[in-house]
């Protein structure tokens, strides 16, 4: 009888503490998931990145206005050498400046299907040159438009942002007092955007 309660109370812990180190595990996955662990960037932080690498992303403006296809609005960001994070292409054909197509977790190889090849008309160099410009300016993303918007990282829901006016008539007004951009001069604005469940925010100090 006793070893019975003994067997019991060792299984019970047992069991114990497979759900405790089950909870841990999970409460971890979900925390990295949502980018509990990303490095949070201040707004000095993001002038020194931008800056140490002013011309990589220079280059990297010009060579995108290189190879962009007319008519569409393209915004593309690199997990890796092999697989987008996500791709968007708008159309600029008609008013209604629609999303045409839409995707996260896209094979690089896809570019190369009649699909989004008749749009895109990039061959393999030109996504290669494109990545390879990327990581020369230690970001990994572009998004078409007036301001140019490059990506630099992931930090939880949101994204910090290189935002380069390349149009002097530009209303830079218009991204006044939203906490999630700070304009640095006439040329870059900073951005901390992209939540899913709303925008991301400076913090009150550095908009001051």
């Amino acid at each position: 009888m006793e070893k019975t309660i003994k067997y019991f109370f060792v299984g019970i812990s047992v069991v114990g503490c497979l759900l405790l180190i089950g909870a841990i595990v999970f409460s971890v996955m979900v925390t990295s998931a949502f980018g509990g662990f990303d490095k949070n960037y201040s707004v000095s932080e993001l002038k020194s990145e931008y800056f140490s690498k002013e011309k990589e992303i220079a280059d990297l403006i010009n060579y995108y206005n290189q190879i962009k296809p007319n008519d569409y609005l393209v915004d593309i960001e690199f997990k890796d050498n092999k697989i987008l994070n996500r791709l968007q292409i708008t159309t600029l054909k008609d008013s209604s400046h629609q999303v045409i197509y839409q995707e996260w977790d896209v094979d690089i190889r896809d570019l190369q299907k009649d699909s989004l090849k008749s749009i895109l008309n990039w061959d393999v160099n030109d996504i290669k040159g494109l990545k390879e410009r990327l990581d020369k300016a230690n970001c990994i993303s572009v998004e078409d438009g007036e301001p140019i918007k490059i990506g630099f990282k992931r930090s939880g829901l949101g994204m910090y942002s290189f935002n380069i006016f390349q149009e002097i008539q530009t209303d830079r007004s218009a991204f006044k007092n939203r906490c999630e951009y700070v304009l640095v001069n006439r040329n870059l604005m900073l951005e901390y955007g992209g939540g899913a469940i709303g925008p991301q925010c400076f913090s009150k100090q550095e908009l001051n």
